[in-house]
Parts: structure tokens; C-alpha cells; sequence
């Protein structure tokens, strides 16, 4: 359901707001999630759906819907890779706020709460926090643990000084000018070296609680995730010092 208050929410003077989702193999929520939100958005936001690598009909359900709503754009890539889809979206959007989420979140709540930060003036990034006090995560224990255990070792290796680099981001596009095109690793990891990144250049993050309930399972199964985000981190330090 979008909120009323949604379109209130949007900085006064703001021409376009973009919202920017990955998509892989998502035939089975694609039609459920995205087309209410498409239905209901004020005329200021477009969603740009960034396809990769999907195996089933999740691009001709794109085209599909593309073709029925002015508000969706969508491209493809040719592999399967989150972190390149994100970059590549972040690089194509020109709306002057971006929006940043996954289908099988679409936390329609968190983008109002986040424009209304942005509309504050003293923010740039609003960070959705799966850690942070108030939040409501309602996944497995393990994966809240694997969670903990990540952002420990990004506050200890990197220097991160806030509790989650993934999850929805809203975002002023000219505070990130340039970093999405520095980051140098993609994959899972992409999101994390792109806030990091913009950490350090000194834009102003505000981290905000999230509510999170899985509707289906994650494409990478967490005895494959875990090892390889551990492994991402290592490399990131590596790349970042």
C-alpha cells in the first residue's frame, strides 16, 4: 500500500525521484510486488528495474509491464551479479533523488521516512538499518546472526562507524557524483564499498530502523553467502586500507 503521506514526503523543488531495483530470477513475485507500487507511486518517481542474468521469465514480465506503466524502466545485464546491477542502475539513473531497494522488500514506509530526512537538509544518505534499535527483523536467526557478525567485522576493518551498508537507501545523487564508478568490487559486496566509500568522502548518513520479512528465500543460500561475504570483506580491506 503506498502511503498518503508519500508524495508530502518529496523535498520541495524535487523534479524526479528514481527508484532503483535489481532483479534476478523473480517470475514468481515480480507481477505481486512491483505492479501495486506502479499503480499507486505520485507521478514524481519512475522505477528503474535492473535485470541480471535472470533464467526464467522475469525479462519478458519486465517488457510486459514496461509496456503498460510509463513509471518503469528496466535494463538487462548479461550474468547475474547485485552488485553491478546496483552500480549500473546508480550510473544510469539523472533523477535528483535515488532510491535504492529489493523486490521482495519494496518498504514503502522507509522511503517516505527517508525523503523526510533528506527534506531536513542535514542529510545526504538515509541508511536502512536491519541492527539499529527499533527495527523489526523478522528473518531466521542465522541470518540476523550472519548480519551482526559482518557489520562487527566492517566496524573493525574498515572503520565503519554505522550498523548496515545493505539494505534500502535513499539518497541525494549528487552526494554519491563519482563513487559508484570508483568502487572496484561488485557482487554482494558492491553496497558495502559504496557506502564506505561515501563515509569517508564525508556525506552525511543518517541510519534509520527497517522492518524486514522475507517473502521467499534468498537466490544464494546462506552456507554460500557467509563464506563468500567474509571473503569480500577481507578483499575490501584490502582495497580500501
Amino acid at each position: 500500500m503506498i502511503p498518503d503521506d508519500l508524495r508530502r514526503a518529496v523535498p520541495p523543488g524535487t523534479g524526479s525521484v528514481e527508484v532503483i531495483v535489481p532483479v534476478y530470477n523473480e517470475e514468481a513475485i515480480l507481477r505481486g510486488q512491483l505492479e501495486p507500487v506502479l499503480c499507486g507511486l505520485p507521478e514524481v518517481f519512475r522505477v528503474l528495474a535492473v535485470e541480471n542474468g535472470s533464467t526464467d521469465s522475469t525479462p519478458e514480465i519486465l517488457e510486459a509491464l514496461s509496456g503498460r506503466y510509463g513509471n518503469l524502466a528496466f535494463m538487462s545485464l548479461p550474468e547475474p551479479n547485485y552488485g553491478l546491477a546496483m552500480k549500473r542502475g546508480l550510473m544510469a539513473a539523472d533523477a535528483e533523488i535515488i532510491v535504492v531497494d529489493d523486490l521482495d522488500v519494496l518498504d514503502l514506509d522507509f522511503w517516505r521516512r527517508g525523503l523526510d530526512l533528506l527534506a531536513g537538509g542535514n542529510v545526504d544518505l538515509v541508511q536502512g538499518s536491519k541492527v539499529l534499535a527499533g527495527k523489526d527483523d523478522r528473518r531466521p536467526f542465522v541470518r540476523r546472526a550472519a548480519t551482526l557478525t559482518l557489520t562487527f567485522l566492517l566496524r573493525r576493518l574498515l572503520g565503519y562507524d554505522g550498523t548496515d551498508t545493505h539494505g534500502p537507501k535513499v539518497l541525494w545523487r549528487r552526494s554519491i557524483e563519482g563513487i559508484p564508478e570508483e568502487c572496484r568490487l561488485e557482487l554482494d559486496i558492491f553496497p558495502t564499498e559504496l557506502v564506505i566509500r561515501a563515509q569517508r568522502r564525508g556525506v552525511r548518513i543518517r541510519e534509520i530502523p527497517i522492518h524486514l520479512k522475507e517473502i521467499r528465500e534468498t537466490p544464494l543460500p546462506l552456507r554460500r553467502r557467509v563464506p563468500r561475504a567474509l571473503r569480500d570483506i577481507w578483499r575490501l580491506h584490502r582495497t580500501l586500507g
